[in-house]
């Protein structure tokens, strides 16, 4: 059923800047050039940085498909894409969920069964172990291992709009900006703080949680060991934001990309010439960032090829970000993986068929 939706204050105003940034960056000029995404620096464990494109003009219906898991409407936000520490799960356009990786014949703490009475799927969010997904009525479940009760869905929960998934924790967001989390909170990543309003966008990193307010003011709780918490001051109005590892990335109201956070692999400096970005995705120790003129650019470690973004790759619709690993639609349809796939995570199962996009998933 159709719902009208009337928007706070704070919500109407941030729409009206998304609008007047969808002019600029959509209809306006862009000029930056593309680096080539195969320097080799050297990284012992993780690391590169790369580059960027020309801004094309793109219909703004599809602007607003990108730009936002923000306007908090009162029904499942669409996520077609997740990646976990060692799986990738999509959803294919009948709703039907598609999990592979974690294929470690070795242990059954890492492989991901689905439920089979799984029906209808709009949004999904993968862990280090776990996933959860959110059904076509906002009902929330989660499955894989439950060692520290991530999986454990709050029986008066209620319709939810949208997921996060950590390492070991569980967010969800309910229609009315309440934010709920269950799981691991060893590191405070589930303590919301009391002054928390309602959120309409958030992320789960390995043990920290990040949720966008009605007002566009980014707040992060949760292990702070490296500064992924510490928000910088002067950030403005969020409209997306990602939580890796160890850091934090934000897209600013005027496209503009910030990370702060963990930064020995320099997974939070962003090209210079990075440009306006509609979406980001953080794995544990790099960044991606979805340009404007849907080519991806990722930068940080690189350990296991997470940052060789294929270069027939071509214009991106979503993508999502591994521990190690990304995972990529295409403007057809189709999945491309690459990075780390020693558990399958990146082996695109034959015959999976296009994938409808809707909004973009950030882990």
């Amino acid at each position: 059923m159709a719902q009208l939706v009337l928007l706070s204050g704070g919500q109407r105003l941030l729409r009206q800047e998304l609008l007047l940034l969808r002019d600029v960056l959509f209809y306006g000029h862009g000029s930056e050039k593309k680096k080539n995404n195969n320097n080799n620096n050297n990284d012992s464990n993780d690391t590169e940085a790369t580059a960027e494109r020309r801004l094309p003009r793109l219909r703004s219906d599809v602007v607003l498909e990108r730009l936002l898991p923000f306007l908090a409407l009162p029904e499942p936000q669409k996520v077609v894409l997740a990646a976990g520490s060692h799986c990738t799960c999509v959803v294919r356009p009948d709703g039907q969920l598609v999990c592979f990786g974690n294929t470690f014949a070795h242990s059954d703490l890492w492989h991901i069964s689905l439920p089979a009475d799984l029906r209808s799927v709009v949004a999904v969010a993968a862990g280090f172990a776990h996933a959860c997904a959110v059904q076509a009525d906002g009902r929330l479940a989660c499955f894989g291992d439950n060692s520290h009760g991530q999986c454990n869905v709050p029986p008066d929960l209620g319709p939810v709009v949208a997921v996060a998934a950590g390492a070991y924790h569980t967010c969800a967001l309910q229609a009315d900006g309440r934010l709920v989390c269950f799981g691991d909170n060893s590191h405070g990543q589930r303590s919301l703080p009391l002054d928390l309003g309602p959120v309409v966008a958030l992320a789960a990193g390995e043990n920290h949680t990040c949720a966008v307010q009605s007002d566009g003011r980014l707040v992060c709780f949760g292990n702070n060991s490296r500064g992924q918490c510490n928000v910088p001051a002067d950030l403005g109005p969020v409209v997306a934001v990602a939580a890796g590892g160890f850091h934090t990335c934000a897209v600013q109201a005027d496209g503009r990309l910030v990370c702060f956070g963990y930064n020995d692999f320099g997974q939070c400096n962003a090209p210079p010439d990075l440009g306006a970005v509609v979406a980001v995705c953080a794995g544990f120790f790099h960044t991606c960032a979805l340009q404007a003129n849907g080519q991806l650019v990722c930068f940080g470690g690189n350990s296991q090829g997470q940052c060789n973004v294929p270069p027939a790759l071509g214009s991106v619709m979503a993508v999502a970000a591994g521990a190690y690993h990304n995972c990529a639609v295409q403007a057809d349809g189709q999945l491309v993986c690459f990075g780390r796939t020693d558990a399958g995570q990146c082996d695109v199962p034959a015959g999976l068929g296009p994938i409808r996009v809707g909004l973009v998933s950030g882990r």
